[in-house]
């Protein structure tokens, strides 16, 4: 139709031969224009029917599900905020054939129905993945697989409340009880949602090749923001809608087996790379070698970027800073519960990003500092200064200072720390327990290394043996090829951070004395990689092993008292120093005193406590020392009278007729003496 203008009103009025009024033309344009509207109506008309038969569209719908048998279920729901459960009744048709099979479970097409009427159309209701484990289970785990998932979901919640470029979302699922069918199986059940399923990390650190930022992202800021308590990995799902994840704490009790505690929180770092997000979110770059260094940029330059995880950096101006929601001494898990209580009950029109301060009492009070701090966490060397303190007050002390520290600085993934810390908050979090877990995680990395896990070259397994004999062959393999700089690198990052077991390896290794970790590791390499600070090997083993010592390792505790007693192992500059052996010697047998009267449990007797040496002989060795004298003890008879008297007493129990006779002489030569 061709369209009348005003032009061509006017061209009719100027006309000879049409005498049409003015009137009469407008009255045409009107007509004209109506014409004109209804075609418009008719066009939208026919678009929105095209798009609601698009969006109305089943993809499943050629596999007419809806011909399948109903069934009534039993549906669990689990609110994780509130931690309780509730049922219902639900109606379903489930194909009996499943339609994908993973290594653990296999997923059926299931339509549900709330209720059911006359004029149900189930072409109509919502398409659903139902899953069952493939092996029987006990019916406990599928009801600890909903708590995970949905304590993770709170998670993905809170990451979404530090405004990331891509928001996430993890499904919304619950249990079916097939209570028609025999033993009333349980599925779990969730939305079927229609794209490329992937899976962006898993338990035990793949990474795809298909690199994307938010699911890594949100994976480190789990750690950080938990305190790191707990990591949330194996990201898989349907773009930023993520499904059957798992939680590693450091327990490692909680969330089902596959909860590997530091062990999977190690994994994941050790394949992990910080992206743009990472940074945005000031999350702290995990602490690696220079060769882990390389290796990961190698992998960052071949990996092709997901273009979908591409985002403006003028489109968002300013980030939430990611901030730990506890202290070292609260549940993070708990905590997070009550702050999304807290959140929900905020009145709608305040802004979200007003919330995430005003809830935690802890970040406002520290808003300034963080403020002028904004910039204090890098990967910048610095080295240990000074250690734990012998004496219990000290460390007291320090972790209330940590206490304080930890609500105005996030917890960082990295240990490396840059100056911009005071001493004082330096030496507080290095005794926290967050610093401990950080120190464990690297710990758990050099372990790895040493059985060969990240070893240069693939060990081939020997399918005529058992699975037991393999793994032993692997961890007494001295052929194992492996990066022994990184795995140096670790044990040292686990010793500063102040984990006994490798505070107590390392001062082994300096001694070169056998030790359990890293056994091919020998005092020459701890020089060649800077682990020790200064050229006197022995200084820094026994430095290393008061440490250990005062962190109650017994062995440490009687080495110690042993090179005081004897002078032997000592630098140049120490010499035996009776007084310090008797100090370790006391603390040495005051854990038999606690181990047998301190547990309610305990039913032995003394010569059942198993120490380096027995009690009888530690008490001989001080009542020697007292009875003597010299390397600065003064020499005291009466004392060692009570130690060999005790001594005796000690060996008449544990069936030492011989011995307690001997130490009953010198009891009364150090009698006869006074």
């Amino acid at each position: 139709m061709d369209i009348i203008t005003k032009n061509d009103i006017q061209n009719l009025e100027n006309a000879p031969i049409n005498l049409m009024t003015k009137d009469n033309a407008q009255k045409q344009l009107n007509v004209l224009d109506n014409e004109k509207k209804e075609k418009y109506k008719k066009l939208w008309k026919t678009i929105s029917r095209k798009a609601l038969d698009l969006s109305l569209k089943d993809p499943w719908g050629e596999f007419k599900i809806e011909n399948e048998k109903t069934q009534k279920c039993i549906r669990y729901m689990y609110n994780a905020v509130h931690k309780v459960w509730k049922k219902d009744e639900v109606y379903v048709k489930k194909q009996d054939k499943s339609f994908a099979r993973g290594g653990m479970r296999e997923c059926f097409r299931v339509k549900k129905m709330d209720k059911l009427s006359n004029h149900t159309n189930w072409k109509l209701a919502m398409n659903y993945v139902c899953k069952r484990y493939i092996q029987d289970v006990d019916r406990n785990v599928l009801f600890e697989d909903v708590k995970l998932q949905m304590d993770s979901k709170l998670w993905a919640e809170e990451f979404n409340r530090h405004n990331p470029p891509k928001k996430i979302d993890i499904f919304r699922v619950s249990i079916l009880e097939f209570i028609d069918e025999m033993e009333s199986p349980l599925y779990h059940l969730e939305h079927f949602i229609e794209g490329e399923y992937i899976k962006h990390n898993s338990n035990s650190g793949f990474v795809s090749d298909a690199v994307r930022m938010t699911p890594h992202a949100f994976s480190h800021f789990t750690f950080e923001r938990s305190g790191h308590q707990l990591i949330i990995v194996d990201i898989q799902g349907v773009d930023d809608l993520y499904t059957d994840p798992q939680i590693h704490t450091v327990s490692g009790t909680e969330y089902g087996s596959g909860n590997l505690g530091t062990k999977g929180m190690a994994l994941f770092f050790y394949s992990h790379q910080c992206n743009d997000i990472c940074k945005f979110m000031k999350l702290t770059e995990f602490d690696l070698s220079k060769n882990e260094i390389t290796s990961r940029y190698q992998q960052n330059c071949s990996y092709p970027s997901n273009p979908s995880t591409k985002f403006s950096t003028k489109a968002q101006q300013s980030l939430d800073t990611c901030q730990p929601i506890v202290t070292f001494k609260e549940n993070a898990m708990e905590r997070l519960r009550s702050r999304t209580i807290s959140i929900n009950s905020i009145a709608s029109n305040e802004s979200l990003d007003e919330t995430c301060i005003d809830i935690d009492s802890s970040i406002s009070e520290s808003s300034n500092i963080v403020e002028d701090n904004e910039n204090i966490i890098s990967v910048s060397a610095l080295r240990r200064r000074r250690y734990y303190s012998g004496h219990s007050d000290t460390r007291s002390s320090q972790s209330e200072r940590f206490q304080n520290a930890i609500r105005k600085f996030s917890t960082p993934a990295g240990f490396l720390l840059s100056n911009n810390f005071s001493d004082s908050v330096l030496n507080s979090l290095k005794n926290s327990n967050s610093l401990f877990v950080l120190g464990q995680v690297h710990l758990d990395l050099a372990r790895y290394y040493s059985i060969g896990r990240f070893s240069y070259k693939k060990k081939i397994i020997n399918k005529t043996k058992s699975w037991e004999s393999n793994v032993r062959n692997e961890l007494y393999d001295e052929n194992i090829k492996y990066d022994k700089e990184s795995a140096i690198f670790h044990l040292d990052i686990a010793r500063k951070c102040g984990v006994l077991e490798a505070i107590k390896t390392i001062a082994e290794i300096a001694y070169d004395l056998p030790h359990d970790l890293l056994k091919d590791i020998n005092s020459s390499d701890l020089k060649k990689f800077s682990v020790i600070d200064f050229d006197d090997k022995i200084a820094f083993g026994l430095q290393m092993m008061e440490l250990a010592a005062e962190m109650s390792d017994r062995d440490a505790i009687h080495f110690i008292a042993s090179s005081y007693e004897t002078g032997q192992n000592l630098p140049v500059n120490k010499q035996a120093d009776w007084s310090k052996a008797m100090y370790w010697y006391e603390k040495a047998f005051e854990y038999y005193t606690i181990e047998e009267y301190g547990n309610d449990d305990y039913k032995g007797t003394k010569q059942d406590l198993t120490f380096v040496c027995p009690q009888y002989e530690i008490l001989a060795k001080m009542g020697q020392m007292s009875n003597e004298g010299g390397f600065g003890l003064e020499r005291n008879s009466l004392e060692a009278y009570n130690f060999y008297s005790e001594a005796a007493e000690i060996a008449t129990e544990a069936m030492k007729g011989k011995l307690a006779n001997k130490y009953y002489e010198l009891a009364e030569m150090c009698n006869c003496s006074r």
